[in-house]
């Protein structure tokens, strides 16, 4: 349980400028009689003097700790999902067993004691070095318009470079095994439907297992991804193309989840049945971006299907179309080529 404990008022900064400033002014009205020259120089040292008294008075200023402002910092959070709470929870706990930092008033912290903790608690892995910068520059960000520091040391230290991995996307054939994995074992047929949703409509994992029927338009043909289950908190609508369309032909209770509750343990002997060895993360949804974009060449509306708020994170990091021929493209999103029973088993001609 986190202890509450009273601190300055926030004015006190202002008042210590201010003293500094009467201060200045008091030496020079002494020193109006002396020569021009002396003056400049006196001045100038002693602008840099009162200049230093000023950032040790603020210094010296009550504080809180870093694990209050820390926990604080998370409680403005507490719209978000408790999964990304969570989340942040862990990497404030781990901030906070770096040697004395929980305990140290925020205001003291320094650039070399957060690189060095950062080094130290996150520097095993590039991704989770830059998750915990960005943590870390939130705390501060808090602590700041609340008055309990003045700098921001995040701010001044360097994130590591990302390192770009070689795009991987699904082959045609790749994705009649796992529909028909998910067919021929009964364990895995709850997760067909949900599966269809992530190739042909490019949503999330996280993502797919917050929707229920309910989200499908069969009207409209398309599956509403709102705020509530949006991974990044705007609303969208994708249409239901190529094998998402056999969803339309399901008949389940409304307010039922689309995805089966045993997600991770299902998800992952999908994969290992359908014989892949290997898995690279996001790789449903780089094969979803790279067929759309090659079957209609529209890269604004891939973006507002996908729910990225910039084309550029696509360009980066989604989008592999070296050796995809658009007839594959084309044989992606025919819908009779995926019907439910026998995916794949239509006489298209498209390579796979």
């Amino acid at each position: 349980m986190l202890k509450m404990t009273p601190h300055s008022e926030t004015g006190r900064c202002r008042n210590a400028d201010a003293s500094a400033s009467q201060l200045l002014i008091s030496i020079v009205e002494n020193c109006r009689n002396q020569r021009a020259e002396a003056n400049d120089d006196f001045l100038a040292n002693l602008k840099v003097v009162v200049e230093v008294f000023a950032q040790l008075f603020r210094h010296n200023e009550p504080s809180v700790s870093f694990r209050y402002a820390a926990e604080f910092s998370l409680m403005a959070r507490a719209h978000r999902r408790p999964s990304t709470r969570a989340d942040l929870r862990s990497y404030i706990n781990r901030m906070c067993q770096y040697e004395n930092l929980a305990e140290i008033p925020i205001r003291q912290v320094t650039i070399s004691q957060s690189r060095d903790m950062l080094q130290h608690c996150f520097g095993h892995s590039p991704h989770s070095y830059r998750k915990a910068q960005s943590v870390l520059h939130s705390i501060f960000n808090y602590a700041e318009r609340q008055g309990w520091c003045d700098f921001n040391p995040a701010r001044a230290i360097l994130r590591p470079p990302v390192i770009e991995q070689k795009i991987e996307i699904l082959t045609l054939t790749q994705i009649k095994a796992l529909l028909r994995t998910c067919q021929q074992d009964n364990a895995l047929k709850s997760m067909e439907n949900a599966l269809r949703l992530m190739l042909w409509c490019g949503i999330r994992p996280t993502e797919v297992r917050r929707l229920r029927w309910c989200d499908i338009d069969p009207e409209e043909k398309v599956v509403y991804v709102d705020s509530l289950c949006s991974k990044t908190g705007g609303a969208r609508a994708v249409p239901l193309r190529g094998g998402a369309v056999a969803l339309l032909s399901e008949h389940y209770a409304q307010d039922a989840f689309i995805a089966p509750t045993n997600w991770e343990r299902l998800w992952r002997k999908l994969r290992q049945q359908a014989g892949f060895r290997q898995w690279q993360n996001d790789a449903l949804r780089h094969t979803f971006a790279s067929m759309h974009l090659k079957r209609y060449h529209n890269l604004t509306l891939l973006q507002e299907e996908m729910g990225h708020r910039s084309a550029s994170l696509l360009q980066t990091r989604y989008l592999n179309l070296r050796h995809l021929r658009r007839q594959t493209a084309i044989a992606f999103f025919a819908r009779e080529r995926w019907h439910a029973g026998r995916p794949g088993e239509t006489a298209t001609g498209a390579p796979d």
